[in-house]
């Protein structure tokens, strides 16, 4: 048989199409989350903790960075404190790489987190698969619903394999029954107590109950 949507056979018969569709899904989240967790640890974390935006300074950097804190006064009584990141060269030469640094850093906690997505979700999905096997054993002590479908699926075979046994059983024990009237008949007949012609009556009718 020729395919010729072009999907591939899965393990139940053809792939459904919304199987890709919510893995981009998936994946169009897990890339989002990641963005901005990153954006989060290079800016906000940045911020408090200067050394984390340290992490790109190979890529923008031949020097040493440094971070250089000043204070500013926004409104009258409020003040803030700015952080720039200098590259610090080897003849001494000092260049601002604040935004550079900042925006690779970003990028790079992002990519962390996204490759290491499975192993940093895993406690969540492990509690969840939990929390769903306690659900479905609470469901079915309260509405006493069989165990799983497989247990459903065993509990017809069951019931149709000792329907056959029955069946089979009465078919046999009505077998035996006719039989021994066809004997009683024939007995009757060499006894002279019923004729040639009622013998091969009565005989038709029992043999018609088969």
């Amino acid at each position: 048989m020729t395919n010729v949507s072009g999907s591939k056979p899965g393990r139940h018969g053809w792939k459904a199409p919304w199987r890709g569709f919510l893995r981009m899904v998936s994946l169009s989240l897990r890339l989002c989350a990641s963005l901005f967790a990153g954006t989060m640890i290079g800016v906000a974390g940045g911020a408090l903790y200067p050394p984390l935006t340290h992490v790109a300074a190979p890529l923008v950097c031949d020097g040493k960075p440094e971070t250089v804190s000043s204070q500013y006064s926004y409104k009258p009584g409020q003040h803030g404190v700015a952080r720039n990141v200098y590259c610090i060269g080897s003849d001494g030469t000092r260049e601002d790489v604040t935004t550079r640094i900042v925006f690779l850093s970003c990028l790079l906690y992002a990519l962390a987190i996204f490759i290491s997505w499975p192993l940093l979700t895993a406690p969540s999905r492990f509690l969840l698969r939990r929390w769903i096997r306690q659900a479905g054993s609470y469901a079915r002590e309260k509405l006493d619903l069989p165990p799983s479908a497989d247990h459903a699926t065993a509990t017809i075979v069951e019931a149709i394999r000792n329907a056959k046994i029955d069946g089979v059983r009465r078919s046999q024990t009505g077998d035996a029954t006719i039989a021994e009237r066809l004997r009683q008949l024939a007995r009757l007949r060499d006894e002279g107590l019923i004729t040639a012609e009622d013998y091969e009556s009565r005989k038709r009718d029992i043999l018609s109950e088969l």
